[in-house]
């Protein structure tokens, strides 16, 4: 048995993982209900949120080590260290955060030419 525990079973990261998720799923059934009323323009938003949410899943040892760096008053090397670890071993995310943010400003887009 490994005494150390890995980031993964944290009970903040697990509690931080399952709030975006369901928030993202509860994002995701708006979509689907803006979908079914023909509301183009607000399922894109909708869904636009859900995937911003699922891509900060993984970023609660940013979060973690930023919040630990404040506290020292050191600069503010680690949180950067740690954000360029987190791209590379979930590169996913950052292509989920630009697709989010590409069908909010796609939703913002429809509203301004009046589709609903």
């Amino acid at each position: 048995m490994n005494p150390k525990s890995s980031p993964r079973e944290d009970p903040r990261e697990r509690l931080w993982r399952s709030v975006f998720f369901g928030v993202s799923a509860a994002m995701g059934g708006l979509a689907l209900v803006d979908l079914d009323a023909g509301r183009l323009a607000g399922a894109a938003g909708d869904i636009g949120v859900a995937c911003l949410l699922l891509s900060l899943m993984n970023q609660f040892p940013v979060v973690r080590a930023i919040l630990d760096d404040a506290s020292k008053r050191e600069p503010p090397e680690r949180p950067r260290q740690e954000s360029e670890r987190l791209r590379a071993a979930d590169p996913w995310s950052d292509r989920l955060a630009s697709v989010g943010w590409s069908l909010l400003f796609g939703s913002l887009l429809l509203r301004v030419l009046g589709v609903d």
